[in-house]
């Protein structure tokens, strides 16, 4: 139960005695730390604790608040006026790190304004306009795999069709795509422990920032080129945004059009190689993946596994007062494997009616990229697995090192010879 100054959640239902413990832990332990390396490696023993002993817990080595209950998360979500993302979504240093122009990090009336910037981009009656040029893609990219023999999926097919993708719907001159790839992926590590932005992470920030400010002051008196960009350049000419929130914005697009998809492809990947899942199972009639799969995967092995938020209010979550001002971590993946939304939760059921998940967010903030998201993935397998229907993991599986996001950064696995595409 989520409550404040000025109005009550509609959660309203009976805390179990496990939900009342305190939320604090025994002086010298600590339940959970966002950013150690046990927790990055898999989090999934920490928020079973959470929401078990102390789903409302305060975090002292980060000065966080955590939620990790489905109820309370998806609450706080829905209540943007007292969970405010306007004063950034991460922790530390990151906090706000595109910088303007990222509405992610925004609240209305201007959230509302920059997002139908892009809008018309992301409904689901613009994926079937896309479809064609990610198919081409993905194609070539399974095509390129050195098969058979080992070959690191994450490197040449996880985190790089996404990223292609991205690059081609914003409008990125071909000859520019291999440094701005590498100069964002370089960008975004994260290593363990860590809060604080380095001196080459923020040389890089400004570098892309610079980059994409170019990129669009080239469209605003051209010709009106139909990508993200030209409608970005569009915004800026008719007043809809000012020119200084072009970079932040054109950052944010290339980390949303990474880190779910990317995590999404990886955690498919990783699960075949290693046999935890079965191709057959989550195939349709037209070799893609079933819609139950897509989401299974999302809620199985959330791709963000959190955001953060501020109060603006005191509020009451379970009894606890948080305190105006608190920055609160909305445990995404925890939520979407508690058992109150999701029965046996731990288990991979790719045939689980699993569309409530917290995957993409809720609420005003509910990711704009689903549809592309999922475009990509069903697309993606669809061209890997037609040509390799079977692999198996050949050495140790890496995540990717970043703050909030479960990617990998290297899957090893051995590809057979490829078989005939008719």
């Amino acid at each position: 139960m989520i409550g404040n100054d000025r109005k009550v959640s509609a959660v309203d239902r009976k805390v179990s005695d496990g939900a009342k413990l305190a939320s604090q832990p025994e002086p010298g332990s600590s339940l959970y730390d966002p950013l150690s390396f046990e927790v990055r490696q898999d989090p999934y023993p920490a928020y079973r604790r959470l929401r078990e002993s102390a789903p409302v817990y305060f975090c002292a080595e980060r000065g966080v608040w955590v939620l990790s209950r489905y109820d309370d998360v998806r609450a706080a979500l829905r209540d943007w006026q007292t969970f405010t993302s306007a004063q950034g979504l991460e922790i530390g240093e990151f906090v706000g790190f595109f910088g303007k122009g990222d509405f992610v990090q925004l609240d209305p009336p201007e959230h509302d304004v920059l997002r139908r910037v892009l809008a018309p981009r992301f409904a689901n009656r613009a994926m079937a306009g896309y479809e064609p040029a990610i198919i081409a893609i993905a194609e070539q990219l399974v095509a390129d795999l050195p098969a058979p023999g080992v070959v690191d999926l994450a490197d040449t097919f996880t985190q790089r069709l996404p990223l292609l993708a991205t690059c081609q719907m914003l409008g990125i001159p071909q000859s520019d795509v291999p440094w701005l790839v590498a100069g964002f992926t370089e960008m975004m590590r994260r290593p363990a422990g860590e809060s604080t932005i380095p001196d080459r992470v923020r040389q890089l920030r400004a570098e892309l920032g610079g980059y994409f400010a170019d990129q669009v002051r080239g469209r605003i008196d051209g010709d009106g080129a139909s990508d993200l960009l030209g409608d970005i350049a569009g915004a800026v000419r008719d007043g809809t945004m000012p020119p200084e929130y072009v970079p932040g914005m054109c950052l944010m697009l290339m980390d949303a059009g990474m880190e779910t998809t990317a995590g999404l492809l990886g955690t498919i990947v990783h699960l075949i190689a290693t046999g935890a899942a079965s191709a057959s199972d989550m195939l349709d009639a037209d070799g893609g993946l079933t819609n139950s799969a897509v989401d299974e995967f999302l809620r199985y092995d959330s791709p963000i596994q959190w955001l953060s938020r501020v109060t603006t209010a005191d509020v009451t979550v379970r009894g606890q007062t948080i305190s105006k001002g608190s920055r609160v971590l909305l445990l995404y993946a925890s939520a979407n494997r508690d058992a109150e939304a999701f029965p046996d939760p731990d288990r991979l059921d790719l045939n689980r009616n699993g569309a409530r998940h917290l995957a993409f967010g809720d609420g005003i903030h509910f990711c704009l990229g689903m549809p592309l998201a999922k475009l990509e993935a069903r697309v993606g397998m669809r061209a890997l697995l037609r040509r390799h229907p079977q692999f198996t993991l050949s050495g140790e599986a890496v995540r990717f090192p970043g703050l909030v996001s479960r990617a990998f950064h290297h899957i090893p696995v051995r590809l057979d010879a490829p078989a005939s595409v008719g």
